[in-house]
């Protein structure tokens, strides 16, 4: 029995094309309830302006102060991480810097104890 990768091929795209089928079918009735798109919305652009200029400066100055808000903890937000990552990476690099200062302390005892250095008498 050969397995023919043709007709499998054929009957997934057969059976995804008929559930896609089944589910426009299945949602029609709200498709139909949905409202016609313009093409073009220049009319809604237009009142989108108007309103905006008929917003009195209270409300103006009201939505710039929210928008500020939000900017404003989002930037203080994104300043705590990155002083985080600093923070972790000065961190890491002391102790690192503290590792090798008492691998290169511990070496120079080494070798003092291996080769001792003999005082003279001063005369």
């Amino acid at each position: 029995m050969s397995f023919n990768l043709e007709i499998f091929s054929l009957v997934v795209c057969l059976t995804s094309f008929l559930s896609l089928l089944f589910f426009i079918y299945k949602k029609m009735p709200i498709l139909i309830g949905l409202p016609e798109r313009e093409l073009f919305p220049i009319n809604r652009i237009k009142e989108d302006v108007a309103e905006t200029l008929r917003m009195s400066f209270k409300q103006r100055l009201h939505l710039f102060e929210h928008s500020l808000q939000k900017n404003l903890q989002k930037s203080r937000v994104l300043f705590l991480r990155a002083d985080n990552r600093a923070t972790d990476w000065i961190r890491k690099l002391r102790e690192r810097s503290d590792k090798r200062k008492s691998e290169h302390e511990a070496h120079w005892k080494d070798l003092r104890f291996t080769f001792p250095i003999k005082k003279t008498k001063a005369k």
